[in-house]
């Protein structure tokens, strides 16, 4: 059903946008320290997905965190907060609320999460475009596969869900088949903003991969 014109065809310029918005977005990871490629124990790469831009511009982030420990980025938290009650409801701390990244070790490995709108109706994705993406190849009878993105613009989550099972069809080597874990945006109905904590990512070492932000 992909109709082709003069261009080429709508997925081969769908995937050269793709391309170039990946490029750019891994360029910006490398500048500011972040991580978006990734080995499992088995030296097996996890996919080059883009990093998302800005997120939450009108909140704080403790960019000073990257790449500290937990307990060195709570105390450059603190100190920030206490010098700066004001903007943090007159408090003088804030909780770390600490999410590890998750690797492809993780029980959940095989969920593609499907980040919603603020509403929880639509899959918005992690650029806001839409795409969907799953971070490591699908290994099925040994061999490895890229599988995704898929576009889910204006889809459902359910309706994206039913997109991506009916894209990768086989079990992989664990048994398992491809499912979706459906990620509200903080803001959202089932996932409130809160004053009292700062969102922070870490990696299996325990370091922080993000600037937390206090939402």
């Amino acid at each position: 059903n992909v109709m082709e014109d003069g261009g080429g065809s709508q997925l081969e310029r769908r995937l050269q946008r793709n391309n170039d918005k990946s490029a750019v977005r891994s360029m910006a990871a490398e500048i500011e320290g972040g991580e978006n490629v990734m080995e499992d124990g088995g030296g097996r790469r996890m996919a080059v997905i883009p990093t998302p831009g800005p997120r939450y511009t009108d909140k704080h982030h403790f960019e000073e965190c990257i790449g500290k420990s937990i307990e060195e980025c709570q105390t450059l938290i603190d100190t920030f907060v206490t010098a700066n009650p004001d903007q943090f409801n007159n408090q003088t701390t804030l909780m770390l609320d600490i999410r590890k990244i998750r690797e492809l070790t993780d029980d959940s490995y095989f969920k593609v999460v499907l980040r919603t709108n603020l509403d929880a109706d639509k899959v918005d994705g992690i650029l806001d475009d839409g795409m969907v993406y799953y971070p490591w190849p699908w290994q099925v009878e040994g061999e490895d596969t890229t599988i995704g993105p898929w576009e889910c613009q204006g889809l459902e989550p359910a309706e994206c869900c039913q997109l991506i099972q009916g894209d990768v069809t086989s079990a992989d080597d664990n048994g398992n088949f491809l499912a979706c874990f459906v990620e509200e945006p903080v803001g959202s109905l089932r996932n409130p903003e809160r004053e009292d904590r700062a969102i922070t990512i870490i990696n299996a070492k325990g370091k922080v991969l993000r600037a937390p932000v206090a939402h």
